[in-house]
């Protein structure tokens, strides 16, 4: 009886894997049409991706120590001082809110200076981004936008989850995005990096969560340019369940175990944690003060 019941779970599971990637598919078939725009080049340098955790601030505090190493940034970072100083190559958006919210002040204020970088540099974002934002980033002859995939396959059968890794290659398929840095390691990757080190990216967000006395979820938003408290609420402005918050960052976990994986796939990338105190558990860990020495992972 437990082998049949094994047979009707694989068989059960082969239908529920083939119809997700049927949905991601039909994905290709709606927003990317099988395109894959960002290119791999061969890499001399190591990238650094900065979260906009408030760990952040030893990077400020030292990045002309670290002037070997090319830098990748992500969502209001263009806000702040660091950006212009560090003068990033790569630049990854991935929310919603920058289009869903087009009029709103900190959504205007990053495409407006997006206008004022002077430097080549790689404004990575999803397929799914409507044409006029498209656009509008193309206007600074500075900027070369590349859209990346960011539609999610969680395949269960070994099998699928290996073909799984051949669409990550091929830019097809993503990791769940559900965070922005998970879009920013998965388009180095794919931009040939071999050496990827993180800062900034605490995600201890279960310190920080709070239920109020109308049973909504309240977190304590902290980056290094300053941290404010907010009801967390969905795109139509309703606050959203304990549960989905849970739910969210789980897939964002998830999805950086599924990007170690992949590495490990391809077999010559390393990614480096140099984040003090950080919940990602599945990279291994580095110090910055190990980086400005040159004493780990340092081609």
């Amino acid at each position: 009886m437990l082998k049949f019941r094994h047979y009707i779970h694989l068989l059960i599971a082969f239908f529920s894997d083939s119809f997700k990637l049927v949905k991601a598919l039909f994905y290709q078939i709606q927003c990317q049409h099988f395109r894959n725009e960002v290119k791999r080049e061969a890499k001399k340098k190591s990238l650094c991706i900065l979260g906009n955790g408030a760990s952040l601030s030893v990077v400020c505090d030292n990045y002309e120590k670290l002037s070997n190493y090319e830098y990748c940034v992500v969502n209001y970072s263009i806000n702040t001082d660091i950006f212009w100083k560090i003068k990033p190559v790569m630049y990854i958006l991935t929310d919603r809110v920058y289009y869903v919210f087009k009029d709103r002040d900190d959504t205007k204020t990053v495409r407006e200076k997006m206008q004022l970088v002077d430097w080549p540099m790689g404004l990575y974002i999803p397929y799914h981004f409507p044409k006029w934002i498209v656009e509008e980033f193309k206007k600074n002859q500075h900027i070369k936008v590349c859209r990346y995939s960011s539609e999610p396959w969680s395949p269960e059968l070994g099998f699928y989850k290996k073909l799984r890794f051949w669409f990550y290659k091929k830019g097809l398929i993503a990791p769940n995005c559900s965070n922005v840095i998970v879009p920013a390691i998965y388009c180095a990757i794919l931009k040939g990096y071999k050496r990827i080190y993180l800062f900034g990216v605490e995600h201890s967000w279960i310190h920080d969560i709070t239920i109020n006395d109308k049973n909504e979820v309240v977190l304590v938003e902290k980056h290094y340019y300053g941290s404010y408290e907010r009801v967390w609420v969905d795109y139509d402005g309703k606050p959203i369940k304990i549960t989905d918050l849970l739910e969210s960052n789980l897939s964002t976990f998830n999805s950086y175990h599924n990007l170690k994986s992949f590495a490990d796939y391809l077999g010559d990338i390393r990614i480096v944690n140099c984040t003090k105190g950080s919940f990602i558990d599945a990279f291994e860990r580095g110090k910055l003060e190990n980086l400005i020495n040159g004493e780990i992972y340092v081609e």
